[in-house]
Parts: structure tokens; sequence; C-alpha cells
């Protein structure tokens, strides 16, 4: 990994999506980092103790993944070398090309906020508020996470989460669970002004393995859709807000 960046970094996978371990590895040879997958509680192979945990109103595959991003977080805790901070993969995370330059900076930032934080690093077509146009790139906005393709984590929150699991029922898909979560124990969520990273399922690059809707759409759609989203939502706002200023000089 990049000696500047010596976090843990832990990715949520399935033993047989080799396509996206294939992806994973090319990452990961193309930065120059190291990393751990998450292997635990695939979907077809969830015993009735794993189960016992989660809603029964929860597929298999929503039971597994957010099950997954437990485990991260408990591999996380359970790593006396892992330091205090972990940065959490999903499989199908797109990294942007300045990624590891730009965590040097959010991981400096991260470390100034209390402990028990999250910060999602994703969120490319997300919506943004006049908080995200005010500051610059790299700085921190609280606001909670929207999808988990990419997100920081502390030492502090990790041992709260598991401690709320441990008395509590899993009802939802991972990106809801960890918010309410975090509501629960009043951690607080913030998210990188602009976007480090993106979701392959969103973009088209592979299949959705949760996303029903999703998975009807063809390819072009999906890219179609992801590009229109990021230009309505982050750029074209963006464009505006820095027009706006530069007409009130």
């Amino acid at each position: 990994m990049p000696s500047s960046s010596p976090i843990k970094i832990f990715v949520v996978t399935v033993r047989h999506f080799v396509d996206r371990h294939a992806h994973i590895e090319n990452l990961a040879a193309k930065f120059g980092f190291d990393f751990q997958y998450v292997l635990k509680f695939d979907a077809d192979s969830l015993s009735e103790a794993d189960m016992s945990s989660v809603s029964t109103h929860l597929s298999p595959k929503s039971a597994s993944n957010v099950l997954k991003h437990i485990e991260a977080q408990r591999m996380f805790v359970d790593r006396s070398d892992s330091g205090n901070v972990a940065l959490i993969l999903e499989d199908d995370v797109v990294l942007f090309e300045d990624f590891f330059e730009r965590l040097d900076v959010v991981l400096a930032r991260a470390n100034q906020l209390s402990p028990g934080f999250l910060v999602f690093l994703g969120g490319a077509d997300n919506k943004i508020d006049k908080r995200f146009l005010l500051m610059s790139e790299n700085e921190l906005v609280e606001s909670p996470i929207t999808t988990a393709e990419a997100y920081l984590v502390d030492r502090f929150g990790c041992e709260q989460r598991l401690q709320w699991v441990k008395e509590h029922t899993l009802t939802k898909q991972a990106d809801h669970q960890i918010k309410q979560i975090d509501s629960d124990l009043g951690l607080r969520q913030y998210r990188v002004v602009k976007a480090m990273a993106t979701q392959g399922s969103i973009t088209g690059m592979f299949e959705t393995a949760l996303d029903g809707s999703r998975a009807k759409r063809s390819v072009v759609y999906l890219k179609v859709k992801f590009k229109w989203n990021k230009l309505r939502r982050q750029a074209l706002p963006r464009f505006l807000f820095r027009l706006g200023r530069f007409f009130a000089r």
C-alpha cells in the first residue's frame, strides 16, 4: 500500500465473484496497496446461527451484504496491528485516479474528528447542497452515507457498532443499516466534498448483486444514467455556483 497512507483495507466480496476479485486485484496492482477480503457470510452458506441476528424480511443476499460489512469492522477491531482508522471497500468499487493522493489529506482531517466517525468517500452521482459548493474538495461535510462502496471508520466507532449488533436485529441493507446504527449511537457520519470513488454496478461495469430494478437495465442505460446524474446533481450546480460568483464580483 502507498507508504503515506498506512491504514488497513478490507474488501467486502463473495467467494465466487471472480470477475470482481480480478478488478480489485488490478486496482491493488495499479495503486500499490494491500488488502484483505471479507469472505465470511456468503449468501449460499449462511447458517441458522448467522441468520439469528438478521430479520427474516431480508433476502439472503441482503443479509449476506450487511453481515459482511459488520464482519469487516470486526476484523479491523480484532487486529492489534490495524491502527485507528480502516478503509472498507466493496468489490465493485471504482477508485478515481487521485484516490490515494487525496486520501492522505482526508485522513488528516478525519483524525481531527471526535472518536466514533464514518467518512463516506463515494457518492459521485449523489445530490449536493450549498455546503459542498462552498468548501474545498477534501473537506468533510456532516452527511449520512448513501451507498457503501468506500468509507473510512475509526476503531472506537467500530467497537460501538459491534456492541449494538449484539443487542439488536439487523433489518436493512448495509448502507441503511449502518446509517441507522450510527444514528442510534450518536456517531457522526461525513462525506468528502468531492467523491473519490463510485460503484461499478451503478456505472454498468458490473451486474448488480442487490438492486433488482437496476438489474433489469442495459449497460448503456446505466452508463448514461450515471453520467446524467453526475451532470445534473453535481457538475451543473458547481458550474452555476462558480458562474454566479464570477458575475457577483
